[in-house]
């Protein structure tokens, strides 16, 4: 299963007024924290573990989409990659993530979930969401998952504004997320079978 990939990422770029902070430097931080959290333990698992950042989401994907019509160009390619974990949209804690109409494998995040309610994880929801980098990787017929986040403050207060600065952020939203996505990374490395697609 070496082979096979399980990727973790986020975006980094900003709206021109201010430095994306909330959108999306703070889960760059988390997806990258997921990373350190796993190499901290000596983590050893199935399937490789990668970080993936991107560029140009706020100009449509352009990162997410290029390096998809790169990468994964042929099936073969695309069957390597085993899940994509997507951070982003908003700020905040972690909730669950949209399962983009995908059933059978919201089962199974639904029981990774479930013994994480005191990191304060809610639910996942079926429905999907079409506006940041797991789509390229949904149209091209890989599993994809974008977070739930906590939209406190968000959409009315920081994002796209010049007010989406540091200090914005909550380093403990931040350490609750990073969790999150190292235990979710750490479970789609280790099951016997793939997500299903």
């Amino acid at each position: 299963l070496k082979d096979e990939v399980v990727l973790v990422g986020a975006h980094l770029d900003s709206w021109h007024t201010a430095v994306g902070a909330t959108d999306n430097a703070d889960a760059v931080s988390a997806a990258m924290e997921a990373i350190r959290i796993l190499s901290a333990l000596h983590a050893s698992p199935r399937r490789t573990i990668r970080i993936v950042l991107w560029g140009g989401e706020e100009q449509g994907l352009v990162g997410s989409r290029a390096w998809v019509a790169q990468q994964l160009a042929t099936k073969a390619a695309r069957d390597r990659i085993a899940v994509y974990l997507n951070d982003d949209p908003g700020t905040g804690k972690t909730y669950g993530f949209y399962m983009e109409g995908n059933a059978a494998a919201k089962r199974i995040f639904d029981a990774w979930l479930l013994p994480l309610a005191d990191l304060g994880l809610r639910r996942n929801v079926i429905e999907g969401i079409g506006a940041t980098d797991h789509v390229p990787f949904v149209e091209a017929g890989i599993p994809a998952f974008t977070t739930i986040k906590d939209f406190t403050n968000y959409d009315v207060r920081t994002r796209h504004t010049n007010a989406d600065l540091a200090d914005a952020v909550k380093v403990e939203d931040l350490q609750q997320s990073a969790i999150v996505l190292a235990i979710f990374a750490w479970q789609a490395a280790m099951r016997d079978d793939r997500i299903p697609r």
